[in-house]
């Protein structure tokens, strides 16, 4: 009787065994396929418009699903974005897709080191750097605007062939420290740009033109 009952206890072990061996292959471990709607990468103007195309999925198991998007896209400050699109099937696999989202000033091609030439007689010749704003579009700032020291915060705006410098103040700048109002307008070129501008300093305006050839 007892061997008889060992004789089923193995029986029944085995089924076991093979029941728990049958489940395991039978288990769900395929992620959910995340498919982009649109390209992984776009790069999109400063201060323009992003548009969301979302994504589609599809499990092996469950079908389509609906994935979740997570992250943002600041429009108005240059950077990298990335949204990450994300589906869970009902086993708890998961998948997931990414996309790309760079936005860049459109006058990010003018930013270098120029030489800039000043009407003078003999002309005066210095070099500053000229950088792209990171929150408006198709507007540069100068390093050193007029080679003033400490003048670093004078930018002009781009549209097209033309460029114009809105009148800006400039407090303690050049030497002797100054108080400097600059404003003008000039064109774009390939290779650089001309300002035709007005220096107000201490109740005396000076009149120039002032040359700029990337380097």
């Amino acid at each position: 009787m007892k061997r008889n009952f060992l004789n089923m206890a193995a029986v029944a072990f085995i089924a076991s065994a093979l029941v728990l061996t049958g489940c395991k292959k039978d288990e769900d471990t395929t992620a959910p396929v995340v498919t982009l709607n649109g390209a992984s990468t776009q790069t999109i103007s400063l201060q323009g418009t992003y548009t969301e195309q979302n994504a589609t999925a599809t499990d092996d198991e469950d079908g389509t699903l609906t994935p979740t998007t997570s992250g943002t896209v600041n429009k108005d400050q240059t950077g990298e974005y990335i949204i990450t699109y994300t589906a869970t099937d009902a086993a708890g696999n998961v998948g997931t897709a990414t996309r790309t989202i760079t936005v860049v000033n459109d006058a990010d091609s003018r930013t270098g080191t120029y030489q800039c030439t000043i009407a003078d007689t003999p002309p005066y010749v210095y070099t500053q750097t000229v950088t792209a704003s990171e929150t408006v579009n198709n507007r540069i700032h100068f390093s050193k605007f007029g080679d003033y020291d400490n003048n670093t915060a004078i930018y002009a705006d781009i549209a097209s062939t033309n460029i114009t410098l809105p009148s800006q103040i400039a407090s303690s700048v050049g030497t002797p420290a100054a108080t400097r109002t600059f404003q003008g307008t000039g064109s774009t070129t390939t290779g650089g740009f001309t300002l035709n501008y007005t220096e107000l300093t201490n109740g005396t305006t000076f009149t120039t033109a002032e040359t700029f050839v990337k380097q």
